[in-house]
C-alpha cells in the first residue's frame, strides 16, 4: 500500500469500493429484492426486469473491484477511479436528463444525493486530485532518488 497517500484520500476510496460492491451483489444475487425493497424510487424507473438488473450489478461488482485496487495503491491503479468517476458521472446525468423529462420524481431525491451525485462528485475529485501535476517537491525528490 502506497503510504505517501494521504487518509482522506484512501478512506473515500474504501468507502465507496464498499457501497458499489456491495451494491452490485444484491443487484446480481438478489436483482428483485434490491429493485422492490432496498433502493427507493427504482420502482418507479419503469418494469421489473431481472436481467437488466443483474446486467447492472456486473458493472457495479466490476467497478468496485477496480476501486480496492485504487484503495490499495491509488498511484498504481488511479486509471479505475477515473474510469469510476465517469461511469457514475454518466450515470448521475442520465438521471438528471430522465427528472428533466419528466422520466422520475424527485421522491427518492436523498437516494439520488447520497447514492448517485455525491459519490459522483467525490470520485471526480478523486480523479482530479490523483492525476494532478505534481509539485517541485515531488519532482525533486524523484529526481533525488
Amino acid at each position: 500500500m502506497n503510504k505517501d497517500i494521504p487518509a482522506w484520500i484512501r478512506g473515500p476510496l474504501w468507502l465507496l469500493a464498499a457501497v458499489t460492491l456491495i451494491n452490485g451483489v444484491a443487484m446480481f444475487f438478489f436483482p428483485l429484492t434490491w429493485f422492490f425493497r432496498l433502493v427507493p424510487g427504482v420502482a418507479e424507473t419503469g418494469p421489473y426486469n431481472m436481467h437488466l438488473v443483474m446486467d447492472g450489478g456486473t458493472f457495479y461488482l466490476g467497478v468496485g473491484l477496480g476501486l480496492i485496487a485504487a484503495a490499495i495503491d491509488a498511484i498504481r491503479n488511479a486509471i479505475a477511479v477515473v474510469v469510476a468517476a465517469v461511469a457514475s458521472t454518466t450515470h448521475a446525468l442520465l438521471h438528471l436528463w430522465s427528472h428533466a423529462e419528466g422520466l422520475l420524481t424527485w421522491n427518492a431525491a436523498t437516494t439520488e444525493i447520497f447514492g448517485i451525485y455525491l459519490p459522483t462528485l467525490v470520485l471526480i475529485a478523486l480523479a482530479i486530485w490523483l492525476y494532478r501535476p505534481p509539485t517541485r517537491t515531488a519532482i525533486g525528490a524523484v529526481r533525488a532518488a
